[in-house]
């Protein structure tokens, strides 16, 4: 429906605030853009969880339709509403059938009210958090490369050391082993030499007594510097082993303190992110709530010049307003055409459809109201045993002796006058059709008495 205002009467009023109006309408449009943005998160996120657990692939596409079209009724709604809302004060429109119409017009706009600002308030909270940069944090990948490197260089230094202390302590085993082995096989000479005389009948007891005395000595003496050896050598692996013990301990203890610090710093990072975030999102969240505001006081100074300045709102309807919809419009077109198209053919089926025939006469009907019927009592008769045959005459249904058929046309014993004849045939005057041709109607049978037992 077109729509037009006037122009104003006050033309004072309406200077004073002409250069008001244009700039508040595009801070109440602004104010909306801002809150349908915040509302279309809310939505979208509703939406999408609860689609994306029973239809995942359109959960995208169907949360954010459902989305479009709440913040478009909400929006939309307070666009068209809040007009009227202010309209109804100025106007005191409270009277009569207004009353009621002012009432739903401000539940409807309360309602819409609320609902974007719930929305707007809570929505501008969560895109924060969608849209905040992550955090900065520290990493330890320092520490954990010094460590690394601190642990291979201690491992090292103990391969290195404990196969210098092996190759040196080795070569001084040997040395000793070749020194006595070169004693103790002089030694063993000896007692050689000394058994050989004696097989040729000497003796030296004494000397080969000497002899086996030096190289149990020379054996002892192996052996104990062998074990000093293996013993000496055996503290400096340990050392070295405790050198490099201490060496990966001490990486081990700056890794940690690295990591240590790493966290504080990462942690107090957080919380300052965390406190940065929360003023944000309060920050954002007044401010729609002051879009909100922006809106309705741009609508209420617009409608509150438009009073002033006598300017007022005019609708030039069309015979189109009044008309009906366009799918009925359309559903009442092709619901006439079918209607048409099968009238037709079933007039084209009728006209060539023959008269029905003539109506047959009808069948006769017997009235038995009067009739009464009669009952006997029956009492069996002692006889002699002597009579065991009894014959029972035979009798009519109706307990009495069959009567004779009496002449035509003549009145018979208890069945009254015979109804007229026709060509010599009782009947009842009546005719049927037979092959298209009238014929006389006839009575098949008479009746025997006023018992109601007849024959036909």
């Amino acid at each position: 429906m077109k729509s037009f205002l006037t122009l104003p009467k006050d033309s004072d009023f309406f200077n004073r605030y002409a250069r008001l109006i244009p700039a508040l309408k595009v801070s109440g449009y602004l104010a909306q853009v801002i809150s349908a943005l915040t509302e279309l998160g809310v939505l979208f996120t509703a939406i999408h969880s609860s689609l994306v657990f029973f239809v995942p692939g359109l959960a995208t596409g169907g949360a954010l339709a459902g989305a479009l079209i709440g913040v478009a009724i909400i929006e939309t709604g307070l666009r068209v509403l809040l007009p009227f809302s202010v309209r109804a004060i100025l106007h005191r429109r409270f009277a009569g059938l207004d009353l009621p119409l002012t009432i739903i017009v401000w539940v409807a706009c309360a309602v819409l009210l609320s609902a974007g600002t719930l929305m707007s308030f809570n929505g501008s909270r969560d895109i924060v958090d969608k849209v905040k940069p992550k955090p900065k944090q520290e990493n330890s990948n320092k520490a954990e490369r010094v460590y690394s490197h601190a642990q291979k260089d201690a491992v090292g230094a103990y391969r290195a050391d404990s196969t210098e202390i092996a190759k040196r302590y080795s070569v001084q085993i040997e040395a000793i082993k070749a020194q006595y082995a070169a004693q103790l096989s002089q030694a063993n000479g000896q007692i050689k030499g000394i058994e050989a005389k004696e097989r040729r009948g000497q003796s030296f007891a004494t000397a080969k007594g000497n002899a086996r005395e030096r190289v149990a000595t020379l054996e002892a003496e192996r052996a104990t510097k062998l074990a000093t050896l293996e013993a000496d050598k055996g503290k400096e692996l340990g050392t070295a082993a405790d050198r490099k013990t201490t060496a990966i301990e001490k990486a081990s203890n700056d890794l940690e303190q690295a990591r240590l610090k790493v966290s504080v710093a990462n942690d107090k990072t957080a919380q300052l992110n965390e406190a940065t975030t929360n003023r944000y999102k309060g920050g954002l969240s007044w401010f729609t709530i002051i879009c909100h505001l922006i809106l309705i006081v741009s609508v209420a100074v617009d409608e509150i010049h438009k009073k002033g300045s006598g300017i007022e709102a005019k609708v030039v309807p069309t015979q189109y307003d009044f008309s009906g919809s366009i799918l009925g419009e359309l559903f009442h077109a092709l619901g006439c055409r079918w209607n048409q198209f099968i009238r037709e053919r079933i007039r084209r089926i009728e006209e060539s459809t023959p008269p029905p025939p003539l109506p047959l006469s009808p069948n006769e009907l017997y009235s038995l109201d009067n009739m009464q019927q009669p009952v006997f009592n029956v009492n069996f008769e002692q006889l002699p045993a002597a009579y065991k045959n009894i014959t029972v005459p035979h009798r009519a249904p109706g307990g009495a002796a069959p009567t004779p058929a009496p002449p035509p046309n003549q009145p018979g014993s208890n069945t009254g006058t015979q109804p007229p004849t026709q060509n010599g045939t009782p009947g009842n005057g009546s005719t049927r059709r037979k092959n298209g041709q009238q014929t006389p109607g006839g009575l098949n049978g008479y009746s025997l008495n006023g018992s109601g037992t007849g024959k036909h």
